[in-house]
């Protein structure tokens, strides 16, 4: 039962996450402007998946891990989670679990 609880808390920190990085991602976004809302509103209806920039954010939050850089690792893997194309599941996965545990290095007291 406490498992099962964890894993349900997990996939809401994820889900919480996520959100917080695609709005984050969209805001920085320099093609985020009024007028580029407006041209495709089908494409507003859908998430912008991009692997080649998710495969750079997750780069990018790799080479911060390696630096100790938790925050900057922190952001990169969520951008590169929320461009991340659903279908790439292992892809999908591992980006769960390195933002479950840079949140757990981030959160976790110095002593």
């Amino acid at each position: 039962m406490p498992e099962a609880l964890m894993a349900e808390i997990n996939t809401a920190i994820c889900n919480l996450e996520y959100a917080r990085a695609t709005v984050l991602l969209e805001s920085t976004s320099p093609s985020s402007s009024s007028s580029s809302v407006s041209n495709d509103e089908s494409s507003s209806a859908q998430p912008q998946f991009d692997a080649r920039k998710a495969d750079q954010a997750y780069k990018a939050g790799c080479a911060a891990l390696a630096a100790g850089k938790l925050d900057e690792a922190f952001l990169s893997l969520n951008v590169s989670l929320s461009k991340c194309p659903p279908d790439q599941t292992s892809a999908v996965a591992k980006l769960q679990s390195l933002i479950s545990l840079t949140s757990q290095q981030l959160h976790k007291p110095t002593n």
